[in-house]
């Protein structure tokens, strides 16, 4: 089976590369930026077309929160043009997605544990460019799943690494007590993402 991987470089993406690698009857495209430009949708059906995935997994997004609120143009762009290009293209040749997203498509005003059935209502530029990206997926490619991830840590900068690093050099850390969120493993999550799929 073909799998094509884009934004393969970053926390998930590379975890998702470990484990598909220890599977023998995958054969992986692994893209980044440099190598795919998911907002061009005559490079994405080109290459597409040439490579001819079984599963596409999009893990190429524009996660920098803050940067999304001051430059909505690349946000949207990477977030919501590049999903409905790869879904587009990979609906062509029959090929199933596995669309990345966030919890940032929830408004975080609920004080409970939040699942794929409640109510989305997005407060910021990322999450609102994420769950366009949900929806133009799940409307251009039957063949779909969206997978929403929170706080992720792994290989790579993360929260869990910066308070470990914090820790190793102050005696009490300031956070912000605001926010909830589930801090998920890369490993884990990736464990789970590879049986998704053809």
């Amino acid at each position: 089976m073909k799998v094509l991987i884009t934004g393969a470089n970053g926390q998930l993406g590379r975890e998702l590369t470990k484990q598909y690698k220890e599977k023998s009857n995958i054969e992986l495209i692994l893209t980044d930026v440099a190598d795919l430009d998911i907002t061009d949708v005559k490079t994405v059906y080109e290459f597409v077309n040439e490579h001819k995935p079984e599963v596409i997994i999009n893990c190429a997004a524009h996660t920098a929160v803050d940067k999304c609120e001051t430059d909505v143009d690349m946000a949207y762009k990477i977030n919501t043009i590049g999903p409905k290009n790869l879904a587009s293209a990979a609906n062509t040749i029959g090929a199933e997605i596995v669309q990345v997203s966030t919890d940032y498509v929830f408004d975080g005003e609920v004080d409970k544990e939040l699942t794929e059935f409640d109510e989305v209502n997005p407060q910021t530029v990322y999450g609102k460019t994420k769950l366009e990206g949900e929806r133009v997926v799940s409307k251009l490619n039957p063949k779909h799943y969206i997978v929403r991830t929170a706080w992720l840590y792994g290989d790579g900068n993360n929260f869990v690494k910066t308070m470990i690093k914090l820790s190793e050099t102050n005696k009490t850390l300031k956070v912000v007590n605001d926010q909830k969120g589930s801090p998920t493993s890369t490993v884990d999550l990736a464990r789970v993402m590879s049986k998704l799929g053809a």
